[in-house]
């Protein structure tokens, strides 16, 4: 039996510097086509189907309705990439632990990310990103006719498959946010922009006595329902048809999460300012972003700071920029505390 693993396919062997440097560079240069390969494994549910054992290409094929010649290369391509085995003999594919990240029922799925993070919203307008770079601004409205949220709008099978992305992204730090979160003697809780609702849903689970609300767009809002009803939340968790830059309902504690980063500091004041009108006395807000270290941004941060700057206009920021916000719209950082990297959890209050 011959079986192609990882180490073997890469085709890579030892050389002089000069040649390491061009091998690597290559791979950075190659990593666009092995993301999008990633995203067709990730479409043709290869992680699922291989659950009941080692298949062929054809047999793939014959469940997703695709052509077995292309399903063949791009599973080759998986091989290669470290997320499958191939049994050149049998002419078969199994999964390598790494595959389990891509199926859907995985406590840590990336399934739907790939699928959303390096489709048409996002990798049109990053093929732009030297355009960007010499505009000084994003490239969304150019390469997609309108900002990714109005596309978002006009595209609701895309715009539920980047809410689902947004769940795979960020359950793993949810889940740790949720538990440094101190509710105290609240009784409401307020995600702002909060998509499906994973926050609010994963605080209002860990408190028995709090009830939850998402303010989001009404094409977004629909599905914090059903996100309730999965998670058994139904009658505690509802969904708020709104705009947050035009007004945010009142709450004890309002979450925060990937939101700044979507959008430029006059933006931002809009949407804090709107959380600290509403805020009633005690009020708090948990902020959960990337955060810019002081040594530098990590690569995970660096390179979502690239997707902001092609496709939105926000960036990644530091702690101190973070600071600034908040004190511009009347609030001010009570706490800080560093979750997985790159990611941190902000606590503010009303100045």
């Amino acid at each position: 039996m011959t079986t192609t693993t990882p180490a073997e396919s890469t085709g890579d062997g030892a050389g002089t510097p000069e040649q390491d440097h061009f091998s690597q560079v290559y791979h950075l240069i190659m990593a666009a086509w092995g993301s999008q390969a990633v995203r067709a494994i990730a479409s043709l549910s290869v992680a699922e189907h291989l659950d009941s054992g080692p298949l062929s290409a054809q047999d793939i094929a014959l469940r997703e309705s695709s052509d077995p010649a292309m399903t063949y290369r791009v599973l080759r391509a998986g091989a290669a990439l470290g997320l499958l085995t191939h049994d050149t003999e049998q002419g078969t594919f199994s999964p390598t632990p790494m595959l389990a990240v891509l199926h859907e029922d995985s406590p840590v799925s990336l399934k739907h990310y790939a699928q959303a993070a390096i489709g048409p919203a996002f990798w049109l307008p990053a093929v732009l990103l030297p355009e960007a770079v010499a505009a000084g601004s994003p490239q969304a409205v150019q390469a997609l006719g309108s900002t990714v949220f109005e596309y978002f709008g006009k595209n609701p099978e895309e715009a539920r498959a980047f809410g689902a992305a947004m769940t795979d992204l960020s359950t793993p730090v949810i889940r740790e946010a949720a538990a440094v979160i101190d509710v105290g003697t609240a009784t409401t809780v307020l995600d702002v922009g909060g998509a499906h609702g994973v926050f609010v849903s994963e605080l209002v689970h860990r408190n028995p006595r709090l009830t939850g609300s998402v303010l989001e767009l009404a094409h977004v809002a629909e599905a914090v329902a059903v996100e309730a009803r999965e998670r058994g939340l139904e009658g505690r968790i509802t969904g708020i048809a709104g705009d947050f830059f035009e007004s945010v309902p009142t709450a004890d504690i309002y979450l925060l999460k990937h939101v700044l980063h979507d959008w430029d500091d006059t933006a931002c004041h809009a949407i804090l300012s709107n959380i600290r009108d509403a805020m009633p006395p005690g009020a708090r807000l948990f902020v959960v972003e990337m955060l810019i270290g002081e040594g530098g941004a990590s690569s995970g941060a660096a390179l979502m700071d690239m997707a902001m700057l092609f496709a939105t206009t926000g960036q990644e920021r530091d702690l101190s920029q973070f600071d600034a916000l908040l004190a511009a719209a009347g609030l001010c950082r009570t706490r800080a505390v560093a979750l997985r990297s790159p990611y941190c959890l902000i606590e503010a209050e009303v100045r």
